[in-house]
């Protein structure tokens, strides 16, 4: 594969592919990582008592500089163990499939987002997102999966299991409870209602929303921006996928308070993702984001 005048991306030589691969642009990084600092500082200089992270109800401001402790430190987890034998790069076998592809997702992830505000019932959120992010993806990729092969090639290095938990396992329980958790509602709903929105939480958020990000969104970002570039993207616009359903501010302050905390965990995941090319850890570590104080409620109530 020759590398074209149309694309603006510095690439690197697979050894023994004939294939490149994308790096990263020093310029491009750092811009994305100036959007993330400015977004924290906003949000933090914004809410000096501390805010609140969850859409559910009955949850207390918390204080911006411990939620991010869980994240950083999984990074930095992260990147100290293993990378395992074999590398874990992105390859696009076919460049303009990947980018027709990309531009798709990016169209299902933007579309979403606009989308949440007009829907008139909470259970219009979980539907929408339920389509388009696994059932439109799934179909219209494997179909073209089917029917040409596969646009990419990821690489899968070995590793123990153990090793690839440990990061999601951090980033889930110091999320979920703990002096870095946004805590517990104050008051829960009826337990079927509990059960239904859990229920239907980790299948459109947990497994969803890591299915179109990281597995589908951030693997063609790679492979055509380059890993870094990849990562912070996708994370950023995981970050503004809740601007509409999080915050109680004007739209700019409640995007940038969505990249400040839901994006600097999606940084968390995509690394995870990126390093390890395992997306179960991903969709546990959302899992218990999302649902480890509901499943200690219930511990409790049953008991």
């Amino acid at each position: 594969m020759s590398t074209r005048a149309a694309d603006s991306h510095a690439t690197a030589s697979v050894s023994g592919t004939g294939r490149e691969i994308a790096t990263d642009r020093p310029a491009v990084i750092v811009a994305l990582i100036g959007v993330f600092v400015l977004a924290i500082a906003v949000t933090a200089l914004r809410h000096p008592g501390g805010v609140v992270v969850s859409s559910d109800p009955g949850f207390s401001p918390a204080p911006v500089v411990l939620l991010l402790v869980p994240a950083a430190l999984s990074v930095v987890l992260t990147l100290l163990l293993p990378v395992g034998r074999g590398g874990s790069g992105v390859v696009g076998r076919r460049p303009g499939r990947v980018r027709g592809e990309l531009v798709l997702l990016l169209a299902l992830a933007a579309g979403f987002t606009l989308l949440v505000p007009v829907l008139p019932r909470p259970e219009d959120y979980v539907l929408a997102k339920g389509v388009l992010f696994l059932l439109v993806p799934l179909v219209l990729l494997g179909e073209s999966a089917r029917r040409r092969g596969w646009a990419l090639d990821v690489q899968r290095p070995e590793i123990a299991p153990w090793i690839v938990v440990l990061p999601a396992l951090g980033l889930g329980v110091l999320s979920g409870v703990g002096p870095f958790s946004p805590g517990t509602p104050t008051s829960w709903p009826p337990l079927p209602v509990l059960l239904i929105g859990a229920s239907a939480t980790a299948i459109t958020a947990g497994l969803g929303e890591e299915l179109l990000y990281r597995r589908l969104l951030q693997t063609r970002l790679e492979a055509v921006a380059g890993r870094w570039t990849g990562i912070l993207l996708a994370s950023l616009l995981f970050g503004l996928m809740h601007t509409f359903s999080h915050g109680d501010g004007p739209p700019w302050a409640n995007a940038l308070q969505a990249i400040a905390m839901q994006g600097t965990t999606g940084i968390a995941l995509g690394l995870l993702w990126s390093r390890w090319r395992r997306i179960w850890p991903c969709v546990f570590a959302h899992l218990l984001l999302n649902g480890l104080g509901v499943a200690l409620h219930l511990v409790g109530v049953l008991g």
